[in-house]
């Protein structure tokens, strides 16, 4: 009893105003955890796009400063004082040394260049060149200069080094004293860049570089960590929290990014494109969010307070909304179908109960509705699958044969002439029935079957249970039962396969449409369960083609129709599919077409004769398709004499004195003379009229000759060439398999055979 209390307690419109409430109240945290996290990581973002900036800034400036220094020592190095110098010897040296220590001033007190001393070493001479004046080489380098990176050995070896200039790494240099007693004094942390020329091995310049005042005027971050390595990975020059000797890290920026996150330490690099340094600043997450982790204290005390406050007022409200509203609740009462009744006399618990009793027979006549509209739905959801049509429900109300396996059915309706001769009915009206005695007829058999119509003539059913023997007696019930009409129409019934997967769906009803193409060329009732494997041609030989186009040239329809009818004799013994003779029938349309269109004539009487019969699609027997052969054949050989005929008086000339003296020794020469006119114009204008040679027109008609004679007479091969107009029997035999594809003796025998007569 406890828990159903807890059932009806969850139920209960206080629960579930509470849980209303609490639920906008997580979503609006959530929202607010997300702006957070979104502002956290636009916080980041900055912070990152800011180093980049800076230390892409750092690296410009630093190589600028690098190259300006390098022009300005090389421009000191070939200066005229300078070259005097290194000239000069004896007493002279000396004034030069004033002129070229006032040269050494000048460019070292440039506070923009940032040097604290510049160096002439000369290599054959102990005394060297700075901003102080001369000195002994030993005690600038072990007094003045002095560095345990670089000890006087360290200078005179940069003699015997090749190279032109180079930065070297920062180190600090100490002014040690004269005396015992006193103490080292620091001058700096400096770069000695040393710059020499190919040519003169015997000097060089080195500019002490302040590297930190070259840092403190280049680098611009907060972030105090900054180093800079050398080609090899050594490092140059080191700033911050960074341990001294620190090896270039290996790191592998994502894309053309300059910063990378190892261990919890954002490394932000850019090379140097003049002296190929790599700078580079290390900054650690938790330093780099320091500064923002009072302000998400603040908020996260913010939103601890919103939602303190947030449920406390959505309990009270929904305390105080629930107490009138269930006082409502319980003085409805209803029982399956009763009328609303409310003992309270309050008239407006009893308008709540008439509106709910209007409601209760609403929604019956609704659902009504909707389980009939419910059916049609589910049919064209399966439509549109079936033809791939997008309705935006991805599938919805297609669970009905979810099942792991299904099969089709394919019904395709052929009406033979006594229903078109008899029934008044509209076919579609007709279909309609047909599909309700298949659905109706399925359906007792597989519950969860589905028929549905897909074309005009086409019905489909859809199978969830593969039970061959139960599929077995329901094709033999619907055979029986259409047999009565079998004289009005007939079925070609496809069987698919059993397929294991709905995802195969569409694929599996293109596959089962198929089959219907298999079916024999009757007019009974046929089901076809898988695809006959004939794979022979249905179309004409080379030897037919040639003599079919042929005859069509010159409109002979009765030898065309003997040709089509043979092979369409030939087909029959063969027993071709449906599918071999639409295909051999769109190839004569196809050849039709084409000559027509080659002869320059209009298409409108062979369209006519294909208009005024079935489709090819529908045709169904042999008596049909030789019926829509003989219209099309006959309409188009018509069209095609008549044009020849009222055709160039010229061509009408050629043609006639053809068919008048075919027997006769006929050459262009002769045809020519009697038009007046030479044999090369009569030539190109009878090819330019008719679309074939003089020559060919010639044999074409002489060999149609003499298969008449073949046929219609006794006469020997001999004789049948002579009267045919040719004098050599090898001429004629070659001529005659040109045209017909067969010697005169084969012809004879295969078209006076009996199993090939019209």
């Amino acid at each position: 009893m406890k828990f159903f209390s807890f059932r009806s307690r969850r139920s209960s419109l206080l629960f579930r105003l509470l849980l209303g409430f609490l639920t906008v109240i997580v979503l609006l945290a959530s929202l607010y955890f997300f702006s957070y996290t979104m502002y956290q990581n636009h916080i980041r973002s900055e912070i990152i796009r800011y180093n980049e900036q800076n230390i892409r800034f750092a690296s410009e400036r630093y190589e600028e400063h690098f190259q300006l220094i390098q022009k300005q020592m090389y421009a000191l190095y070939f200066s005229e004082n300078v070259t005097r110098l290194r000239n000069s010897s004896g007493n002279s040296r000396f004034e030069l040394y004033d002129l070229v220590k006032q040269e050494i001033t000048k460019v070292v007190g440039n506070p923009l260049m940032h040097i604290d001393n510049v160096f002439l070493v000369f290599k054959d001479n102990r005394l060297m060149v700075s901003k102080a004046g001369t000195a002994e080489r030993s005690v600038y380098f072990e007094k003045i200069y002095t560095s345990k990176e670089y000890p006087g050995s360290f200078w005179q070896k940069q003699f015997s080094q090749a190279y032109t200039s180079r930065l070297y790494a920062a180190s600090t240099f100490y002014e040690n004293p004269f005396f015992e007693t006193g103490e080292a004094i620091s001058k700096g942390e400096f770069y000695p860049y040393v710059i020499k020329h190919w040519q003169y091995d015997d000097f060089y310049i080195v500019a002490m570089l302040d590297a930190d005042r070259l840092y403190n005027a280049f680098h611009r971050s907060v972030n105090p960590n900054f180093i800079i390595y050398d080609q090899q990975g050594t490092a140059v020059y080191a700033k911050g929290d960074i341990p001294a000797g620190m090896p270039q890290p290996e790191l592998k920026p994502d894309r053309d990014e300059a910063s990378v996150l190892v261990d919890h330490t954002y490394y932000f690099t850019k090379s140097g494109e003049h002296s190929g340094f790599t700078y580079m600043n290390i900054v650690p997450v938790s330093r780099m969010f320091e500064q923002i982790s009072q302000l998400n204290l603040i908020l996260l005390s913010l939103l601890a307070a919103a939602l303190l406050v947030s449920v406390f007022f959505s309990i009270m409200f929904s305390v105080r909304f629930n107490r009138p509203v269930r006082q409502i609740v319980n003085s409805i009462q209803q029982a399956d179908g009763k009328d609303v009744s409310i003992p309270t006399g309050i008239p407006e618990f009893e308008l709540i109960g008439r509106k709910l009793d209007d409601m209760q027979k609403t929604n019956a006549r609704i659902e009504q509705d909707l389980v009939l509209k419910t059916t049609k739905l589910e049919s064209y959801g399966y439509i549109n699958k079936l033809k791939k049509i997008y309705d935006g429900q991805h599938g919805a109300g297609m669970d009905a044969l979810s099942a792991d396996s299904f099969r089709f059915l394919v019904f395709e309706i052929s009406y033979k002439p006594l229903f078109w001769e008899n029934m008044q009915d509209d076919p579609d009206r007709l279909t309609y029935f047909i599909r309700e005695c298949i659905n109706q007829g399925i359906s007792s058999e597989f519950p969860r079957s589905l028929t549905l119509q897909m074309e005009n003539r086409q019905i489909v059913s859809v199978l969830s249970e593969p039970d061959d023997a139960k599929l077995e007696m329901c094709l033999e019930s619907l055979q029986g039962m259409f047999g009565n009409d079998a004289d009005y129409y007939f079925f070609t019934i496809a069987v698919s396969p059993v397929y294991p997967q709905s995802s195969d769906f569409t694929g599996a009803y293109e596959q089962t449409v198929r089959l219907l193409q298999e079916r024999m060329l009757t007019e009974e009732t046929q089901v076809v369960r898988e695809a006959s494997g004939r794979q022979t041609s249905s179309l004409f030989t080379q030897a037919q083609e040639r003599q079919f186009d042929e005859n069509l040239q010159v409109g002979n329809a009765q030898e065309l129709l003997h040709l089509l009818d043979r092979h369409l004799s030939l087909m029959e013994r063969k027993e071709a599919s449906v599918r071999q003779y639409r295909e051999f029938a769109a190839d004569i349309v196809q050849k039709v077409r084409k000559t027509m269109y080659a002869l320059g004539l209009k298409e409108r009487a062979a369209e006519q004769a294909i208009a005024e019969t079935n489709p090819i699609d529908g045709l169904y027997s042999g008596r049909q398709y030789r019926m829509f052969f003989s219209r099309l054949i006959v309409a188009s050989c018509e069209e095609i004499r008549s044009i020849r005929k009222s055709g160039d008086p010229i061509i009408e000339f050629v043609t006639e004195y053809v068919q008048t003296n075919f027997a006769q020794d006929i050459t262009l020469d002769i045809v020519a003379e009697q038009l007046h006119i030479t044999g090369g114009y009569l030539s190109t204008y009878f090819k330019e009229k008719t679309g074939e040679y003089f020559v060919d027109y010639i044999n074409g008609v002489r060999i149609g000759e003499a298969k008449r004679a073949l046929l219609e007479t006794d006469l020997k091969i001999q004789d049948v060439a002579l009267r045919s107009g040719y004098q050599n029997i090898n001429s004629f035999n070659r001529m005659f398999k040109k045209f017909s594809g067969l010697s005169p003796r084969e012809y004879r025998k295969l078209h006076l055979s009996p199993d090939t007569q019209v």
